[in-house]
């Protein structure tokens, strides 16, 4: 009797466990196979990073000299010149939650159009503000311009388990772990989301299609 009882308690275990677990997906850096095409191939993405890298000159001006700064820019040069004086860990959280602060603006499309047809650079987030790839992307920006790697940091699109609509975060491969960083200030740091399933994924360097089947 003791032994079915056993038994029974670690089933009903393993089904608590499953059904969370089915409530999650992991994010990984290390299915190549998924790697689909250089970041120039999707010419709305290049020409994002085309325009931010212009806008570059300014960002740098910036922090070279207060006096010039825009208001906007102000906030992103005292992140910067502080981020700077910090480790990745912190650099992570303060981009995190500066980031976080701006306004956003909620215009996810249906699973049923395509995501992230519209890609602002930093300079345009910090001005207008945006939904969530432009949170993502902004805080790449920032992390890139304090000196993390690109190809240890991609923007991701998943679709959500709720609702027929995808949502994007910013996932960083740090401390042999993932941190996915949410724009509500949330950072998941064993690369797990409450997300049906990643669809795509885009840095400066390339394109990584995770729902293809061949």
């Amino acid at each position: 009797m003791q032994l079915k009882l056993e038994i029974a308690l670690a089933t009903v275990v393993t089904l608590f466990v499953s059904a969370d677990a089915c409530g999650q997906t992991l994010y990984s850096f290390d299915t190549t196979e998924d790697f689909f095409a250089p970041a120039t191939n999707w010419s709305a993405w290049q020409d994002t990073l085309d325009r931010h890298q212009s806008e570059r000159e300014v960002i740098h001006q910036c922090l070279s000299d207060e006096t010039t700064c825009t208001r906007r820019l102000k906030g992103l040069r005292h992140v910067l010149l502080k981020g700077a004086d910090l480790d990745v860990e912190q650099q992570i959280r303060l981009v995190n939650r500066y980031v976080n602060r701006h306004r956003y603006k909620d215009d996810r499309v249906s699973s049923r159009s395509a995501a992230g047809n519209q890609w602002e650079t930093l300079t345009e987030f910090l001005d207008h503000g945006g939904d969530c790839e432009d949170f993502a992307v902004a805080k790449y920006f920032v992390l890139r311009e304090l000196g993390v790697d690109a190809e240890d940091m991609r923007i991701v699109i998943g679709r959500e388990s709720q609702r027929a609509t995808h949502h994007a975060m910013l996932a960083i491969r740090f401390d042999e772990d993932v941190w996915l960083l949410e724009n509500d200030n949330t950072i998941h740091r064993n690369g797990y989301q409450d997300i049906k399933r990643f669809v795509y994924a885009i840095n400066e360097q390339g394109i990584w299609d995770h729902e293809r089947t061949d």
